[in-house]
């Protein structure tokens, strides 16, 4: 018996969206539009060509609506958004029981975002810096680096600064720097957060010639 379609429904939550039953009793979410652009109707019986049309279709809908939310929780990459999109077609094929090879989506979708400035490199670049403001310009670098992009030339080293910061926090009173122990561990410490051992030992200089 061949596949057909039962029914078309509008979903309850969410704007321009369709609910296509099926006659295995399987359902597919599906944007309105398409129901149009592929020609459905209730009773249509529905051959292998079709059925992955829709399949196509349904999965490309909500991995791109599944995008444009997550870049509106903060800027992407197609290196960042790539995997995120992997995941959820794995998420969304299981769900619905949807076979087939999909993984092609992920840059047509790329490509869709990108021909419409939504994947910035330049607002990437400043989320990280936002993001990652207390961290050392050698984290920085590592982290501009493993996402292939290149730290600002005209960001300011603000090391010696955070440095002293963190220092402050510190009952500096209790620390005994003659011991070669408590002046390791404190060096050790800094430098595991990416810090460069000659600003903290200016830094650690400065400070305790006043104390």
């Amino acid at each position: 018996m061949s596949l057909q379609l039962l029914k078309i429904l509008p979903s309850r939550r969410t704007k321009n969206r369709v609910w296509l039953i099926f006659s295995d009793s399987s359902k597919l979410p599906f944007f309105a539009d398409d129901v149009i652009i592929l020609g459905l109707k209730i009773g249509l019986d529905i051959n292998d060509e079709l059925y992955f049309k829709i399949k196509n279709a349904a999965l490309y809908y909500l991995l791109y609506n599944y995008s444009l939310n997550q870049i509106a929780l903060s800027p992407k990459i197609s290196q960042v958004l790539s995997p995120k999109i992997r995941q959820k077609l794995y998420f969304y094929q299981k769900k619905y029981q949807i076979d087939g090879d999909f993984a092609y989506l992920t840059d047509q979708i790329n490509d869709k975002l990108s021909s419409l400035n939504l994947l910035d490199d330049a607002a990437f670049t400043n989320h990280l810096l936002r993001k990652n403001q207390r961290h050392s310009r050698q984290y920085l670098s590592q982290l501009f680096s493993y996402y292939h992009l290149k730290l600002p030339e005209t960001y300011s080293n603000h090391d010696v600064e955070s440095i002293k910061n963190i220092l402050l926090k510190k009952n500096l009173q209790s620390l005994n720097l003659s011991e070669p122990a408590v002046k390791n561990k404190l060096f050790a410490s800094l430098m595991r957060k990416g810090f460069a051992y000659a600003d903290i030992k200016n830094v650690i200089d400065e400070l305790f010639k006043n104390r």
